[in-house]
């Protein structure tokens, strides 16, 4: 699939799902939340594939223990993984591989779910919040 037809999809998907969305120099940005977490979550659609990185909305308290906290977690993952910018502020990404169109529709809701899993799942926890 090319960058427009990934973008076409994942704007059907959100639009579908009653998201609010908004799309900033390339990147197509959304709010996810569960159980009164809140984050943004911005997809990057590119020829073959979309990337997506979902925020957590704090800094890490320790980075260095954060740091050793998430490489266990990252040895363990099939899917994505966590990383720590300059910022402070954790990031979670996952990519959906879309060269062929059959089955892309899947492959970029279980990516987008796949990251709001991980994020939910130790929201805090990696942060020391």
């Amino acid at each position: 699939m090319e960058a427009k037809d990934t973008r076409a999809l994942l704007v059907a998907l959100l639009a579908g799902s009653g998201a609010d969305w908004k799309e900033e120099a390339g990147w197509i940005r959304f709010r996810l939340q569960k159980e009164g977490a809140v984050w943004e979550m911005a997809c990057r659609c590119e020829d073959g594939q979309a990337l997506c990185y979902g925020r957590w909305p704090f800094e890490a308290a320790d980075r260095a223990r954060a740091l050793e906290r998430w490489s266990e977690i990252n040895s363990r993952l099939t899917q994505g993984a966590v990383f720590l910018p300059k910022d402070g502020r954790p990031v979670f990404r996952t990519r959906a591989d879309l060269k062929d169109p059959y089955g892309a529709r899947r492959r970029l809701i279980e990516a987008i779910e796949t990251n709001a899993a991980a994020i939910a799942r130790y929201w805090g926890r990696l942060c020391g919040k």
